[in-house]
C-alpha cells in the first residue's frame, strides 16, 4: 500500500445526503463511540441521527451537538479504517478535525479529545461577547487580493485560511465580512458567501481562548503520537508529546493554510488520502491540486477497501 494519509474534516463541514449505513460496518462503530461520548456530554439524538437537517435554536448548544456529532463520525470512521488493516503513515484535521486526527494518532484518547472539542466550543462562544462574527469564502480571487480589499475598505477581517491558490476563507465582525463579499463580487470573485460558522475561527479574534484551552489541556494525558502529525497551521510534522500540546492550545485561533498542508503532505510520499467522515469538503478541495495522488471518502470505501485487500 502506498504512503497514505487520513484527513480529519472540521464541524462546519455540513454533511451533505450521508448515510451512516451505506458504509459497511460504521453504524455499528458509531454506535460504539456514542455510547463512549454519551458519558461524557449530553447527546442530542436528533442531531445526531440527523445533523444536516436538524438544528437546535440556541446556538451555542447546535455548536457543541455539531462537534461531538463530527468527533464521534471521524473517530468511528479511523476505528473502522484500522479494524479493516487500512495502513496510516501521517494524519491531518482541518480546523477542529485535529481532535480526531489526535485520537486517531494515539497522542489522546477518546475521551480526551471529546473534552477538548468540548472546552474548545464553549471557550470560542465566551470569548466574543460584544458582537456578531462569521466566516466568509471567497472564490476567484488570490489571498493577496482579499487581503488587498480588507486593507482597502479597513474591514476588521482577516484571512483564515488558503484552501487553494484562488479560494480564500476569511473570519471577522460579520457585518465586516458582508462588505468583504460585496467588494470581492465587484472585484470578479466567482463565488463570496457566508459560511455556516457563528465565530471567527483561526483569526485573531479568538486569541483570548488560548488560556482555556491550556487549563484544559493540563488535565488530560498527552502522548507521543504512534504516527506523523502535520499541522494545518504551521505545516511542521509533530512527532512529539509537547508538540501536541502547543497544536491543541493555538490551533483554533492561528490561520490555516490547507492547501499547503495537503502539498506538504505530498512532498513527505503521500500518494493516497481519505477523508474520515461523512462531509466531502476535504475531497473537493483536493481536486485544486495538479499531483500524483488518490483521494477516497466514506462512499468509495469499497475500492479503498479493495486495494487493501
Amino acid at each position: 500500500m502506498k504512503t497514505t494519509a487520513l484527513l480529519f474534516p472540521a464541524f462546519a463541514m455540513r454533511y451533505r445526503e450521508f448515510d451512516r449505513a451505506s458504509v459497511p460496518g460504521f453504524p455499528e462503530e458509531a454506535a460504539l463511540y456514542l455510547k463512549r461520548a454519551a458519558r461524557l456530554v449530553e447527546i442530542d439524538v436528533q442531531k445526531f441521527e440527523s445533523p444536516a437537517e436538524f438544528t437546535l435554536a440556541d446556538e451555542l448548544r447546535d455548536d457543541l451537538q455539531a462537534h461531538y456529532v463530527t468527533y464521534i463520525d471521524c473517530c468511528a470512521i479511523g476505528s473502522l479504517l484500522r479494524r479493516r488493516g487500512m495502513p496510516c503513515h501521517y494524519v491531518s484535521g482541518y480546523s477542529m478535525g485535529l481532535f480526531a486526527a489526535l485520537h486517531h494518532s494515539g497522542a489522546v484518547s477518546f475521551e480526551d479529545g471529546l473534552r477538548l472539542a468540548h472546552a474548545t466550543c464553549i471557550a470560542a462562544h465566551e470569548g466574543l461577547q460584544d458582537g456578531t462574527y462569521g466566516m466568509a469564502v471567497v472564490v476567484g480571487l488570490t489571498p493577496e487580493e482579499v487581503r488587498g480589499l480588507i486593507a482597502e475598505r479597513e474591514l476588521r477581517a482577516e484571512v483564515a485560511d488558503i484552501c487553494a491558490p484562488r479560494v480564500v476563507i476569511s473570519s471577522g465582525r460579520r457585518e465586516d465580512l458582508g462588505r468583504l463579499l460585496e467588494a470581492a463580487e465587484e472585484a470578479g470573485s466567482l463565488q463570496a458567501r457566508f459560511l455556516p460558522v457563528t465565530a471567527p475561527f483561526h483569526s485573531s479574534f479568538l486569541s483570548s481562548v488560548e488560556g482555556p484551552i491550556r487549563e484544559c489541556l493540563d488535565q488530560i494525558e498527552i502522548r507521543d503520537p504512534t504516527c506523523g502529525i502535520v499541522s494545518c497551521v504551521s505545516q511542521r510534522l509533530l512527532l512529539a508529546a509537547g508538540e501536541v500540546r502547543e497544536e491543541a492550545a493555538r490551533n483554533v485561533w492561528r490561520p490555516m493554510r490547507w492547501f499547503a498542508t495537503m502539498n506538504r503532505l505530498l512532498d513527505l510520499g503521500v500518494r493516497v488520502f481519505v477523508e474520515c467522515g461523512p462531509s466531502e469538503n476535504l475531497c473537493n478541495m483536493a481536486r485544486n491540486i495538479e499531483r500524483d495522488f488518490r483521494i477516497y471518502h466514506p462512499r468509495k470505501f469499497d475500492r479503498l477497501f479493495a486495494s487493501v485487500g
